[in-house]
């Protein structure tokens, strides 16, 4: 609440400043207070107050369907009184500042709060199986959902007593309770009629109660419950399979890159200048990569390294057995001696893949997708993995990329990877691009 506040003191302050220097009225104080209330009654309608359990998509999908409606109630507001222009410009300065605003205060507001230890709700978990490992490690992995386990419920008597990734396992799923407002039950595999004598039970002094069924793997950002005449279903969306939102994803790809290519073109032109400059030699250079439907394409990219690199690689890797494994285990070397002075600097800032905005505009790439492998490192992952990237179009960036790029390895593809094109939307691919540009600024798994 209290980012939610501040971002709309600011921005009502900014638009209220702008609208009487260009003589188009003011909103009154009483006016401004009635509109926060309604945006705070919004926020709590939709769960983003207090927003625990709420991830980064859904957080952004929320926020920008809220700032529409409240954008919709104060031009409406506006129009019984003013003259058109007066009444449209409050609500287009609260579009281009407030959405900016509101993500920007509540990021700031949540990332002080849980250096503090004061975001989230404690939560305890029922089952200390597999199910119930993996939902502590996601959980203590995305701390800003505001979920903290404390403690662990299971029937199996030898682990009382013990830790589980770190929480303690407490006692009996059936006599146990905890002082805390969450419970999540991760017991996918139990007998039957156990879950309800469980809700019913110790599981009824919770306030919120968390199913977790055996769908891993599966679509999970649009999954939906259905009452199906008194059975629950649980309904998945695969975005992708919808040719129209497949042109979607093309088009919005299109817009952005043209949009912006005299921003790109420009810079491109600069720096393919340095790296001539540097050695004479040609600035561009293309790999062979994998794309969609498992079709081969040339991708463009700034040169990194010197002239004859693969000579150079060889001799190093003959003389070093160190560096050997490593580019065995990962096709990269932390301390690459092909690499040159500008060529360092274009891969700690990522600018090196900046000529792939042509494969966007040829049709190969997508702004956001997998990455783009050549044919020895896609082979190198399973079949079902490379089955679902030919689904879709590589991406300069994505959430392998985002994700620690390097560091997080084949393991992360693997995982991130089927994640990405089951889950798919405009929204997921708006929070790839804006961790993007935190990821290049912080230079994070780059080399």
């Amino acid at each position: 609440m209290l980012g939610s506040a501040v971002s709309w003191a600011v921005v009502g302050i900014v638009i209220n400043l702008l609208t009487t220097h260009w003589h188009l009225g003011q909103m009154s104080t009483m006016r401004w207070e009635l509109f926060l209330l309604f945006y705070l009654a919004l926020l709590y309608g939709v769960g983003m107050l207090p927003g625990w359990g709420l991830g980064i998509v859904t957080e952004l999908r929320y926020s920008v369907l809220i700032m529409g409606l409240l954008v919709a109630a104060i031009e409406l507001a506006q129009m019984m009184e003013r003259h058109p222009l007066q009444a449209t410009l409050p609500g287009v300065l609260l579009l281009l500042l407030g959405l900016p605003a509101q993500l920007l205060a509540r990021s700031t507001v949540k990332s002080l709060l849980l250096k503090t230890g004061q975001w989230g709700v404690p939560v305890v978990v029922y089952g200390a199986g597999k199910t119930g490992e993996r939902m502590i490690r996601a959980l203590q992995a995305e701390q800003g959902l505001g979920y903290h386990p404390i403690a662990l419920f299971d029937d199996n008597a030898s682990l009382h007593g013990t830790h589980l990734v770190g929480i303690p396992v407490v006692g009996y799923t059936h006599d146990g309770t905890y002082d805390a407002p969450v419970a999540i039950l991760a017991m996918p595999g139990a007998a039957a009629g156990t879950h309800a004598a469980l809700l019913d039970g110790p599981l009824s002094v919770y306030r919120t109660v968390i199913l977790i069924p055996d769908l891993f793997g599966v679509q999970t950002l649009w999954a939906r419950t259905r009452d199906l005449g008194g059975v629950l279903g649980v309904q998945v969306s695969h975005h992708l399979a919808d040719p129209f939102t497949r042109r979607v994803k093309r088009g919005l790809s299109l817009l952005l890159t043209c949009v912006t290519l005299p921003l790109w073109g420009g810079l491109c032109a600069v720096i393919a200048l340095l790296i001539w400059l540097e050695d004479h030699h040609a600035p561009l250079f293309f790999q062979e990569r994998i794309g969609l439907a498992g079709h081969h394409f040339r991708t463009w990219k700034f040169r990194t390294m010197v002239p004859d690199a693969e000579r150079v690689l060889e001799t190093h890797l003959a003389r070093d057995p160190v560096l050997q494994a490593e580019w065995q285990a990962n096709f990269k070397l932390r301390r690459d001696p092909r690499i040159t002075r500008i060529g360092r600097v274009l891969r700690k800032t990522s600018l090196d893949e900046l000529p792939q905005l042509i494969n966007v505009l040829r049709g190969d790439m997508a702004l956001v997708g997998p990455r783009p492998l050549p044919p020895y490192h896609h082979h190198r992952l399973p079949l079902a993995v490379q089955q679902i990237r030919h689904e879709v179009r590589p991406g300069m960036t994505g959430l392998w990329q985002v994700s620690g790029r390097s560091d997080a390895g084949d393991e992360g593809m693997v995982l991130l990877d089927p994640y990405y094109v089951r889950n798919w939307s405009v929204w997921l691919d708006a929070v790839i691009l804006l961790r993007t540009f935190r990821a290049v600024l912080k230079s994070a798994g780059a080399y």
